[in-house]
């Protein structure tokens, strides 16, 4: 398993090249979210990593307007000198597969969360595809088997920055001035307590990520074990002194050495949906037990009238008048009912309701739209 992480500035090149990383990441600001190089500073970087023997990966994980796009790939496919380019966008990526002829890698961290839209790009791009850089979102169990049904070589964020939230649009803009090609400031909810959520915004629109980095790096060895084939590792937040750790732990991978890296990083580490996504486990906690349809439900209040009526629709086999019920509230509610008349959808007074039929029964309170009526 390989080390990918990001390169910004030539100092850094002979540590990466000291402890073996072979590939490095080069983010231009016009095409990277995040990205702080110019295009002439990413190529300078990467004619030094190739002296070195290292490959450079050109990051495009923008969103564009189709007017913005087409200003910007004016040209770059005749200086595109970059060893494999990474892209996030549909348009984007079929543009590389027309206009550039290296390798391409798919990031997929934002949605593809099934192997069929994967098995769609491997067929639009053959041989091109040589890379996933899948969701953080999944779990190691199907990272595991994600690598075996796909036979592609699989990327995750092994430690760094966990994106929550993307707009294209200028949401800080009242914070910062006019002329700043960056506003950075910290979200917090006015709903619940959660805070400190570190925001920024650029040319891209506005970011916000989780107050933890997403940190990995003390299961290598199961990711090993998984089958994945590189693990990214994202420092640019931290001091310009931070690469000299991250290159310690790229020389020896252990968890010993990772728990170092993580006492002296600025943030909290979290796991993330590593072990097991249960990112759905309170749906069953959000249906209504009350309202879940069963035998003994008898009708269904559709509508009601304050001291008048309850319109129902009949669950059951029938409603009969003079029936002895309980109606049952969305919240959990009982109350005793007795069918003292029965009146069918024209409001004419009958003895008996058919099932699905509609009908009107007295009034009682505490019976909102959704009770049920059962025995």
């Amino acid at each position: 398993m390989r080390s990918v992480v990001y390169l910004t500035s030539a100092e850094d090149l002979s540590l990466f090249s000291r402890v073996g990383i072979q590939e490095v990441i080069l983010a231009v600001k016009e095409f990277s979210r995040r990205g702080t190089l110019t295009m002439s500073e990413a190529l300078k970087l990467h004619s030094q990593a190739q002296e070195l023997g290292i490959k450079t990966l050109f990051e495009w994980d923008a969103l564009m307007e189709e007017p913005r796009m087409r200003s910007l790939v004016i040209g770059i496919a005749q200086q595109f000198v970059f060893n494999e380019i990474r892209v996030r966008d549909a348009g984007a990526i079929l543009w590389s597969r027309e206009h550039l002829h290296c390798p391409i890698q798919l990031l997929l961290e934002a949605g593809h969360h099934n192997q069929m839209s994967i098995e769609a790009w491997k067929l639009r791009l053959g041989e091109r595809l040589s890379r996933l850089i899948v969701s953080p979102e999944l779990p190691l169990t199907k990272l595991s088997e994600w690598r075996k049904n796909l036979a592609l070589p699989i990327e995750i964020l092994g430690l760094g920055p966990l994106l929550l939230f993307h707009s294209p649009r200028s949401l800080l803009a009242p914070l910062g001035q006019a002329h700043e090609d960056e506003i950075i400031a910290t979200g917090a909810s006015e709903e619940s307590p959660h805070k400190g959520f570190p925001l920024r915004e650029n040319v891209h629109g506005t970011l916000m990520f989780h107050p933890k980095d997403l940190g990995l790096l003390e299961r290598w060895d199961d990711m090993i074990r998984a089958g994945i084939d590189y693990v990214r590792i994202d420092h640019r937040h931290e001091e310009p002194s931070s690469i000299e750790r991250v290159v310690t732990f790229i020389s020896h991978p252990t968890a010993m050495m990772a728990q170092r890296l993580r006492e002296s990083w600025s943030r909290e580490w979290m796991r993330g949906y590593f072990d097991v996504n249960k990112s759905d486990v309170l749906f069953s906690k959000l249906r209504n037990q009350h309202l879940e349809k069963k035998p003994s439900f008898k009708a269904q209040v559709l509508e009601s009238k304050r001291e008048g009526w309850l319109a129902v629709k009949v669950t059951g086999e029938l409603l009969k008048c003079g029936e002895e019920l309980v109606v049952k509230n969305p919240q959990g509610e009982e109350r005793p009912i007795k069918i003292g008349w029965l009146k069918d959808e024209n409001f004419a007074q009958v003895e008996e309701l058919p099932k699905d039929a509609i009908g009107f029964i007295p009034w009682v309170a505490g019976a909102p739209s959704k009770s049920v009526l059962t025995h």
